[in-house]
Order: structure tokens, then C-alpha cells, then sequence
């Protein structure tokens, strides 16, 4: 039997452009002679649909649009996923996989184990599936499962289900698992992927064929990265990352393919950040970015990621110098435009500086000065972007800031928080600069100078990041420790940081939160982002530095 994986990118709510695509694929494996063609967890609607679930008028089409699939299919068989109406007790829903074949549904499997943690909400939607049947077909015996029905293994689920549906389905006789599945990137998730589903198919003896969705939706990142495993764990074939595939499997003759993926970390996030950025402009309808060129670190990286994302036609960048921006600034932005062909714009905002600062003034009877006339600056250059979005049909603005500075709210509300999409927002400013050197390995894009100076804001003389920060190597690890692998405070002294700075850190950490609510979806690149996964409180008396 000859098995296809087909790793598509399907948008959310678009029944019919993901209906042509499965067709699509389904065309080109069957002229490979496969006999099943495998598409990912809820492939027919795109994932996560969210609350379109609880539209019945979503439904119906979903419905609706699956009959015609029905029809369409004779030979190979398929498997496809769908949201499914529940007839009886419980959620609305079945996270549901249905095998087609012969223009009817020979079987169908229902999602087991619904997770409901970090980014996943499916509780709010789907029941769990209860039945651990199998079904026979061309003489092998298969087992349906959809993501994390592989996924309930000690260390990679927060706490266990209290049944293991690769277990159940083995007792039933499957030698063969099947996975349909979308699951979000992580830096490692690759590998932490392999490594898991490699000891599922050795405790289970099966085959495993998993089939991931890839391109991103919202601030979720998809990497494919579809596999097929021998019960000894080895890897039998694999699809490409970050970019649609279709790969085959022959159980007969051992005939597959095993596509290179990134191994390089930095490599890896910058295919999935300029994933990330296309997919989202291609599916919210726009074609061009806005993007505030300071001359520093975090806006020369998202201005090169743009034009990878969306061409150097359809960026444009804004330099918008005050009093105290130095000359070096403005000429490091101007050189990197230069470098990526962009079109710029300038703004000088010391009029409007001027003009808003005596409004305040002359209102409040004095002088206005300190964070007042820094945070002014921002929200000049907030306001001037935001225009341009407005001037430029289909053009979106783009926010610059990382999330050293997002987690301990450096950054000015309705200034710099501004924007349509947060690229860096997962990344601690480490991370930045590591981006900034794999851009630069084969030529010098980003103007060197950028890269050698110390990080500042500009927004009052000689002003560096670190007069008002701990330094970013401490504010980085912090954050990282605390936030992505929840590590307590004391822990984190143990690991040789002071308990000042870990306390200042998070003492700002926690009197920041009302900001990040108010900030752009953040593409999601590392195990715990703010933003939808991060739901802390904004009033609350906890103080988590001394926790």
C-alpha cells in the first residue's frame, strides 16, 4: 500500500479554496498511483476556526462542502478533517477524521484527547471521542488518531489524560497509525516531535504516518514537517519545513523520501517569522507593510524579514528623526533601505513635538519634561504610521518591539505598541541580534554600526536601553526562565542572577500587564508567547517577584 501525506496550507473559512486545494493534492497523488492520501486535522475549515464553530450557518456550509468532497473522490481514498455536529450530550462538536473512498464515508475516527492549555481552547468546542475502533483497508489494518492523541506521554502534556488512544487502538490490532494533525512551531518542536512519536511507534510497534498542516494563521506558526516511522522508530520519509509538500510512503517495496529540514535554530525562525508575516498579509486581504526605521536592532530586522515575506515593492519604510535621534541613526536606516530596495519615507517630528508639547503646557500651567516628552515622541511616530496605513490602501503597520522590552513593559502604549502584527514580539533580544547575523552571514544587509551600538530608544540625550533596564543578558534570562519554562524566582537566583535584578525584572513584568493586552497578535516562535497563550491577570496583588 502506497500511502500520501499531503502538508497543505489551508486558510481559515475559505471552504472552498481549501476544497480546490485538497482536490488539488488529491490529483497529484493519485497520478503517483497512492492508494490513501492522509490531510491534516481539520484540514476541510482551516485551524483554529475558534468561535466560527459556534456560527450554525458555518456549519452548514462546512456540511455542505464536504458532500461535495464525497462526490468527488472515487480512488485513492482519503482522509480528511472536519468539525463534526454532536448529536448527543456534551460540547457542540467532534474534532472528526473521515476516510472517503468510492464517493462515500467508509469510517470515521473522533478525536480523543481535546487539550485545553497554553494556546488550545478545544474544550470550548469539542467532546471527546470514545471509540477506539480500527478499519481494514487493502489488507492492513489502520488506526486513526488526530494530534494530541500522540502527544500523552510524561514531559510533553502537562498533566496525562487518563487514556492513551495509541494503546487503545493497538489493543484493537492497528499496525498501522495514522496522524492528522496541526501542530503549531516551536523552537525544537521539530525534534521534539520526532523524538516523542519515535518512542510511540517503538512501545507500539506500528507504522506512524503523520501528516501536519503548515503556513500560519493569526500569531500560529505551522512547519509541516510531516513523517512516516518504522515500528523501530526509524525515520522512513519526511516533508520539507515551512512550505507546502507532498510525500509518499510504499509499505511494499520501502520506497520514500526523506526531504532536508532547517537544523540551524536561527535559520529555522527566520523561515517561520517570514511564514508567518506572508501568510498573515495574504490571508487579512493585504498586500504591503509600514514599518518606523529607527536605525536600530529590532526595526532593521523586521524591515528585512518584511521584504523576504512580501517583496522590497510592497515595503515601506519610515524614518522619523526628532532632536535626539544622532545623525548615525538616520543614515543607518537610510543604508539599510538602500540595501533591501525599499521605498522610505521621511517625517521629522520636532514641530509636532514642539506644538503638542506647549498644548500640554499651556494647559497645565508648566514645564513639560522626563518620560511626558519620551513618551510624546512615540506616540507622534504611532500616530504618523497609523496615517500612512490609512494613505496606503492594503498597507498594514508592522510592530518592531521584542519581548525583552514587552516584558517589562518598555515600551509606550499607543507609540511603539502600534501596528497591525507583532514580528518580534516572541523573541528576547538575544534572539534579535542572532537574526541579525544569519541575515548578515552571506552579505552585509544590515549596516554593521546597527549591530555594534548599544540599544537605545533616542528619546531624550544620550539615552542608552540599560540607564533604565537591567542588562538585556539579565532582563533576556530572566524572561526566558520565568515566562517560557516557569521557573519560580528562587530558581532562577540559583542559576546565578541576583535576586535584585530578578526582582526588578518581574516586578515589572507584573506592573506591565494592562500593555500587553493591548498589543498586536505576536507570531509565536517559542514554547509560551504573550498574547493569547498568556492569561495573567491585569488587577491582581501577587507579587511574583518575591513568589
Amino acid at each position: 500500500m502506497r500511502i500520501a501525506l499531503a502538508q497543505i496550507n489551508p486558510t481559515v473559512g475559505d471552504l472552498e479554496g481549501n476544497l480546490s486545494k485538497i482536490l488539488a493534492f488529491y490529483e497529484k497523488a493519485q497520478a503517483f498511483a497512492a492508494d490513501l492520501v492522509v490531510f491534516p486535522e481539520l484540514s476541510l475549515c482551516g485551524y483554529p476556526p475558534r468561535d466560527l464553530l459556534l456560527r450554525t450557518e458555518f456549519l452548514g456550509a462546512v456540511e455542505k462542502v464536504l458532500k461535495g468532497l464525497v462526490k468527488e473522490i472515487s480512488y485513492p481514498a482519503i482522509i480528511v478533517g472536519y468539525p463534526e455536529r454532536n448529536q448527543n450530550y456534551g460540547k457542540p462538536l467532534f474534532n472528526t477524521a473521515a476516510v472517503i473512498v468510492e464517493g462515500r464515508v467508509l469510517f470515521r475516527y473522533r478525536k480523543a484527547l481535546i487539550p485545553y492549555y497554553d494556546i488550545y481552547e478545544e474544550p470550548r468546542y469539542f467532546t471527546e471521542g470514545r471509540s477506539f475502533e480500527i478499519f481494514e483497508f487493502q489488507g492492513r489494518r489502520l488506526g486513526l488518531t488526530i494530534c494530541e492523541d500522540l502527544w500523552n506521554e510524561p514531559g510533553y502534556v502537562p498533566n496525562l489524560y487518563p487514556v492513551d488512544p495509541v494503546k487503545e487502538l493497538r489493543k484493537s490490532g492497528a499496525e498501522i497509525l495514522i496522524n492528522l494533525s496541526s501542530s503549531p512551531f516551536h523552537l525544537g518542536k521539530g525534534e521534539l516531535r520526532r523524538n516523542l512519536f519515535a518512542e510511540k511507534a517503538r512501545r507500539s510497534q506500528t507504522f506512524i504516518f503523520y501528516c501536519n498542516q503548515v503556513g500560519a494563521q493569526d500569531h500560529l506558526i505551522f512547519d509541516g514537517q510531516s513523517l512516516v516511522l518504522s515500528p523501530k522508530g526509524d525515520l522512513l520519509a519526511r516533508a520539507r519545513d515551512f512550505e507546502e509538500d507532498l510525500i509518499f510512503y510504499d509499505l511494499e517495496t520501502g520506497e520514500g523520501l526523506i526531504n532536508p529540514v532547517s537544523e540551524r535554530l536561527p535559520e529555522s525562525l527566520i523561515k517561520a517569522l517570514v511564514l508567518g508575516l506572508r501568510d498573515f498579509f495574504r490571508k487579512v486581504g493585504a498586500r504591503g507593510a509600514i514599518i518606523g526605521l529607527s536605525g536600530g536592532i529590532d526595526s532593521s530586522v523586521t524591515a528585512v524579514l518584511a521584504v523576504k515575506a512580501l517583496g522590497a515593492e510592497n515595503v515601506i519604510g519610515v524614518i522619523m528623526p526628532s532632536p535626539y535621534n544622532a545623525p548615525e541613526s538616520e543614515e543607518d536606516a537610510l543604508e539599510l533601505a538602500r540595501n533591501l530596495g525599499i521605498r522610505t519615507l521621511k517625517f521629522p517630528i520636532e514641530e509636532p513635538l514642539r506644538v503638542m508639547k506647549g498644548v500640554l503646557e499651556e494647559g497645565l500651567g508648566e514645564e513639560v519634561s522626563g518620560v511626558v516628552e519620551e513618551n510624546l515622541q512615540a506616540r507622534i511616530r504611532g500616530n504618523l504610521l497609523m496615517a500612512l496605513s490609512n494613505r496606503f490602501k492594503g498597507y498594514l503597520v508592522l510592530n518592531t518591539g521584542n519581548k525583552s522590552e514587552i516584558a517589562v513593559g518598555y515600551c509606550t502604549l499607543y507609540g511603539d505598541t502600534c501596528g497591525a502584527l507583532s514580528v518580534l514580539g516572541d523573541l528576547t533580544k538575544d534572539w534579535v541580534y542572532e537574526l541579525a547575523f544569519e541575515i548578515n552571514r552571506e552579505r552585509p544587509i544590515i549596516p554593521e554600526r546597527v549591530i555594534r551600538k548599544p540599544p537605545s530608544a533616542e528619546l531624550r540625550p544620550d539615552q542608552r536601553d540599560e540607564d533604565d533596564l537591567p542588562p538585556y543578558h539579565l532582563v533576556n534570562n530572566v524572561v526566558r526562565a520565568y515566562v517560557e519554562e516557569g521557573v519560580s524566582p528562587e530558581e532562577i537566583v540559583d542559576r546565578g542572577i541576583s535576586r535584585e535584578v530578578v526582582r526588578e525584572v518581574l516586578r515589572r513584568l507584573r506592573r506591565s500587564e494592562f500593555k500587553r493586552w493591548q498589543l498586536p497578535p505576536t507570531l509565536r516562535v517559542s514554547p509560551q508567547a504573550f498574547g493569547y497563550g498568556w492569561c495573567y491577570p491585569i488587577a491582581h496583588r501577587f507579587k511574583m517577584e518575591e513568589s
